[in-house]
């Protein structure tokens, strides 16, 4: 390039920024040179700024060789660790959309190529999302409440040992988001996303759709619960705005539609894409409104009447829910009041929606059917306790299966993970069978789970 008057300016810039240095080094190097037109389009601001002219410069320059022989797509990770898609097909090649102007110039270190544009440095998704938060206050209000400052190890230098021995840094630390750990980290240039641009009359619409669900007596849980499922629905694995055409994405842990009619704007960063919506039909029974399971192994959440009386013993099964079922078993007479032949469990994550109630039973040998009885009970908004008596059921001892018990509950309130929760879902289940009835009847049972079925 130092011989070529044409890429004067920017073999000055390469001196200016420290990369002339490396490039005369015996690796392998990629690099696509804009040649002196090219930088008349170039901003004074970023040319005067060293670490923008650092970044500027470094997009155009990549470890190891990158030549057209090869009919394929490459994403090329370049100097400032942006990643820039080299496209060789059909005869044409381009770099980040740019048009080669001449290709495969073979040097001792590696092949140049000549652009007759400047690359401009393209944000991340996070990065634009920072830029224009404007644009997505919502949003953004919610993200950037999760900010923060750590110590980058990988960028810091060891200087030394403590008298502890422990490792002394000349310290650099960076930004980050801790809800990053929850959606997937959108600063990061190693992955490729695609994120769904929510402004805020999109918000608007999903918040009126989602809210009722969550319905609690204090209003900022609701928008708390609400904000939380909105904002961590957003963010998937990186696909063309092709690919969509009505198939499913997985976001996290769902699986969302994301209508292409519905996008404004179809964003290219250097980490994947934002699509822009003014409006999102999520379907709440993709996101939301899902089976509510309760494992009868979990003790988290279960009490017994009277332990001595009344056993529940895990068993494992690797066709099992959870790879567990669980053997009942009461070994006593059922007592006057009945508080030595249940046991109790309490569900978790229910939202304020209707229900119906099932089980999952297992054979587990017994000789008998069993004979249970049922009671869930429920509160609602001012904390009084609805309770549903649900008769006798005679479980069939080969019963492999589920079975819905009772009718359709109409939860009043969202009950979230809080054990401690004031509010609750609660089902007892109760072995109905008396002394008498043993001659009918075993006290014996297989469970696997129990769950709530949401109802349209």
């Amino acid at each position: 390039m130092s011989e070529n008057s044409e890429y004067s300016i920017f073999v000055t810039l390469l001196e200016q920024t420290g990369y002339k240095s490396q490039l005369q080094t015996s690796q392998a190097f990629t690099v696509w040179a804009p040649n002196n037109a090219a930088f008349a389009q170039v901003s004074s601001a970023i040319l005067n700024d060293p670490d923008a002219l650092k970044e500027l410069i470094g997009n155009h320059i990549s470890l190891f060789s990158y030549n057209t022989s090869s009919n394929q797509e490459t994403l090329v990770k370049m100097f400032n660790d942006k990643y820039i898609e080299f496209i060789n097909t059909s005869g044409i090649s381009t770099f980040g959309g740019i048009n080669l102007a001449t290709k495969d110039i073979l040097t001792s270190n590696g092949i140049l190529h000549t652009i007759n544009e400047v690359l401009e440095v393209s944000p991340n998704i996070w990065g634009y999302l920072n830029t224009n938060a404007s644009e997505y206050p919502s949003l953004m209000a919610f993200l950037t409440q999760f900010n923060e400052t750590v110590f980058d190890e990988g960028g810091s230098v060891k200087i030394g040992t403590n008298s502890l021995g422990q490792s002394v840094y000349d310290s650099v630390f960076v930004s980050s988001n801790s809800y990053f750990k929850t959606i997937g980290d959108l600063s990061s240039e190693e992955r490729r996303y695609s994120f769904i641009g929510l402004t805020e009359q999109a918000y608007t619409g999903i918040y009126d759709t989602f809210k009722d669900y969550y319905y609690y007596p204090v209003a900022d849980s609701i928008k708390a619960n609400t904000d939380r499922t909105i904002f961590s629905n957003l963010n998937f694995p990186a696909v063309d705005i092709d690919d969509l055409n009505g198939n499913l994405v997985t976001t996290t842990g769902n699986s969302v539609n994301l209508d292409p009619n519905a996008i404004t704007e179809n964003l290219a960063l250097s980490n994947g894409n934002v699509f822009v919506v003014d409006e999102l039909n999520y379907d709440p029974k993709n996101v939301i409104y899902k089976e509510v399971f309760y494992e009868i192994e979990n003790t988290d959440r279960r009490t017994i009447g009277n332990a001595t009386a009344l056993t529940v013993q895990k068993r494992f099964n690797r066709t099992s829910s959870g790879q567990f079922y669980s053997v009942v078993n009461l070994n006593q007479n059922p007592d006057a009041g009945e508080t030595n032949n249940y046991f109790e469990i309490s569900f978790s994550n229910v939202l304020s929606a209707s229900y119906t109630l099932h089980l999952k039973f297992v054979p587990i040998g017994a000789s008998k059917n069993t004979n249970l009885k049922f009671q869930l009970s429920y509160t609602d908004e001012n904390k009084n306790t609805i309770v549903d008596d649900i008769p006798s059921v005679v479980i069939n001892n080969q019963e492999d299966g589920e079975i819905q018990i009772g009718g359709t509950y109409d939860i009043p309130v969202f009950i979230n993970e809080q054990k401690a929760n004031s509010y609750f879902v609660k089902l007892k289940i109760f072995v109905d069978v008396s002394e008498s009835q043993l001659i009918l009847f075993d006290r014996t049972f297989g469970l696997d789970y129990a769950k709530l079925v949401p109802t349209e």
